[in-house]
């Protein structure tokens, strides 16, 4: 709640102030007065129709304006039922937050004058104490107020501002806590005296600071990619895992059961929640029984033709952890073994090559147990070699990743593909598509960046678990995007989300190698307010992008043939947006978009850092009266603002007003 001066104590020690400050701004009688000015203030606010609102709030205070002659600064209020006996300007003359008084309610504000009703006071205190030093007193031509309008011109000689300032200003009626200009937890509106004395014209710049929220936003294309065979997750997510073994597309050989698998995989389910499917197609998956993962009929074609199939394994040594000892590990050197999948992964390919794009991220999985690039452990507890089967070399391993590379390039405007380690085809091929790349075993620091962890070898490149030289792929999340899974089941998962060594050894592999998601293992099954949710929300707030609008500028009023607006973004993210969405900026009537303009942004480049974007919306058509500026990724499958930005004031479906404008 606004503090109020009290005169009692104030009068006699202001007193000698007052006449000193009234010597040195303005010789008596020689006030400025606002009756030269195109602004007349009298209650009659039609002066006022062609100046842009700056804030808009519900209730009593309802809209604040302002404009500048180059004499004035010049002030509207209006509103219903404003209060006749009590109201407050709060203004930050120096265009700097961090200094000046910190006034409650708002954001950050700075604030170095404060208008109490027809006194002006100037701040001298350290921004928390109250400590003010009276000014001046405002003459009936300089102030008029009603239950519906307040007009005020507060003389730029003693704000001691001139053309080219940027001021902030706030409103507060009554001393309320709800009552005011901007609302309650946003910031004072920003506005550039602009010279000439247009009084409100379109000469005049509007500059508004939207507020941030602080908080986590359940976003496209980040955060938690949980199994997608369940449905009962309490944290939010956009993001699914599906592990599709080779059995499971072709059970009848030639025939691809995708019906079955996005059953399984409640693909139409995760559709209506606006949820996409990280793919991963698997041809050895250990578990704790028996069993293979290519299809029976492919075994049997294989034993048919005199060709070893694979091999079985066992794994009693424990390296495979808990339940994960037991599979079959293929020929990866049959050739009818190769011809088949490169069949199977252009299948994948034609199938969800659709504008309706289920598939989002593609990762290469066909090779190693879990598709992860290796099969280990390589020498059993009696010293059997190739103990739970035979890792290809390049010369075979690359015929897997080629089929990826042929089936998926050109297609990166709706599938993106990822490998596990850095191979010299993840980046120069012969279709030119450069792979992302995806962690395993994030949060464990050894796996990370020992010698032979993953971050190393991206970075470095290294010696491979059969003794090859592989090649870096060095900061891939330049362009591409970087994903993986927490290490080790729920308890890797937990332990590194535990503050302390874990989650700050978390937050450094964040920084370092800059995820946009993590799954399946991830905590999405966790409860929502679980005694991590705040180190959760952190980490989903850091991981991808994460973009806030920090500021609008545009003009206060609406001439001739284009509206132009500048507008600042920040990405407090590690990461882009991994498609090139549409960047829109609109001009609506309430629900309406009446004109808009598809900027030239591409969102694949906004790193981590601040980005500012101009353009002008045609309004050569465009009918007289106030409208919303504002901001807005489309979705190219809905044609709808598709992301959420972290600010107030998001729209009913999607978009962001940033501010309001006039023509």
């Amino acid at each position: 709640m606004t503090r109020l001066l009290d005169r009692s104590k104030l009068t006699l020690g202001l007193f000698l102030t007052f006449v000193l400050l009234i010597t040195l701004i303005l010789p008596a009688g020689a006030m400025p007065k606002a009756a030269a000015a195109a602004v007349t203030i009298d209650g009659n606010v039609s002066d006022w129709s062609t100046v842009g609102t700056l804030a808009t709030n519900s209730g009593t205070a309802q809209t604040l304006k302002l404009t500048n002659d180059g004499t004035n600064l010049y002030l509207l209020v209006q509103g219903s039922g404003l209060s006749t006996s009590m109201g407050s300007f709060w203004i930050n003359t120096d265009n700097n937050t961090t200094t000046g008084y910190q006034a409650s309610g708002w954001g950050t504000t700075g604030v170095e004058w404060l208008l109490e009703n027809t006194s002006l006071y100037a701040y001298t205190g350290s921004g928390s104490d109250w400590s003010w030093n009276f000014s001046s007193t405002l003459t009936s031509a300089q102030f008029y107020r009603s239950s519906s309008v307040i007009e005020v011109a507060i003389p730029l000689a003693a704000l001691q501002i001139n053309a080219g300032s940027t001021v902030r200003v706030g409103y507060i009626d009554n001393s309320s806590d709800t009552s005011r200009l901007p609302a309650a937890g946003q910031t004072l509106s920003a506005y550039l005296l602009t010279s000439g004395g247009s009084g409100g014209g379109s000469g005049n710049n509007t500059i508004v600071n939207p507020v941030e929220l602080d908080s986590p936003l359940n976003n496209p294309f980040k955060g938690w990619a949980p199994s997608a065979k369940s449905t009962t997750y309490e944290q939010p997510h956009r993001l699914v895992y599906a592990g599709v073994t080779w059995k499971e597309l072709e059970p009848t050989k030639g025939t691809y059961d995708f019906s079955a698998i996005e059953a399984t995989n409640n693909f139409a389910y995760w559709k209506s929640k606006g949820v996409k499917v990280v793919l991963r197609f698997i041809l050895d998956s250990p578990t704790g029984q028996a069993h293979r993962d290519i299809p029976d009929w492919l075994y049997n074609d294989m034993i048919s033709q005199g060709i070893s199939p694979g091999t079985p394994y066992n794994d009693t040594t424990g390296g495979m952890g808990a339940g994960n000892n037991m599979g079959f590990s293929p020929n990866y050197s049959s050739t009818y073994l190769q011809e088949r999948h490169k069949l199977a992964i252009e299948a994948i390919a034609a199938r969800y090559n659709t504008n309706d794009r289920p598939i989002a991220f593609i990762q290469i999985g066909s090779l190693g147990h879990w598709g992860e690039f290796h099969t280990w452990p390589y020498v059993g507890p009696n010293g059997e070699t190739n103990y739970t089967g035979a890792f290809p070399t390049n010369d075979i391993s690359n015929k897997y990743v080629q089929h990826y590379i042929d089936a998926f390039a050109g297609k990166e405007d709706k599938m993106q593909v990822l490998i596990r380690r850095s191979i010299a085809l993840a980046k120069t091929n012969n279709k030119g598509m450069v792979m992302g790349m995806f962690n395993d075993v994030f949060g464990h620091k050894d796996s990370f960046d020992a010698d032979w962890g993953w971050y190393t070898g991206t970075q470095n490149g290294y010696w491979d678990d059969i003794g090859q030289q592989q090649p870096a792929h060095a900061n891939f999340w330049d362009t591409r995007i970087s994903g993986g899974e927490f290490y080790g089941g729920a308890s890797g998962m937990l332990a590194s989300l535990t503050s302390g060594s874990g989650f700050t050894e978390t937050l450094r592999q964040t920084e370092l190698s800059k995820p946009s998601w993590l799954g399946p293992n991830s905590p999405a099954s966790l409860p929502l307010n679980h005694a991590l949710q705040a180190n959760i929300d952190a980490l989903k707030k850091r991981m991808g992008y994460h973009f806030v609008v920090k500021e609008i500028s545009h003009p206060s009023t609406i001439s001739g043939n284009t509206f132009t607006a500048t507008i600042q973004v920040e990405n407090k993210g590690v990461q882009h947006f991994s498609f090139a969405w549409p960047v829109e900026i609109q001009l609506r009537s309430g629900n309406t978009v009446v004109a808009k303009k598809t900027t030239t942004v591409n969102l694949t480049t906004w790193k981590t850092g601040t980005y500012t974007l101009t353009d002008s919306i045609p309004v050569s058509g465009l009918a007289a009266g106030t409208y919303d500026i504002a901001i807005a990724i489309i979705n190219p499958e809905t044609n709808k603002p598709g992301v959420d930005f972290a600010n107030t004031n998001r729209l009913t479906d999607g978009a962001y007003k940033l501010s309001s404008v006039t023509k």
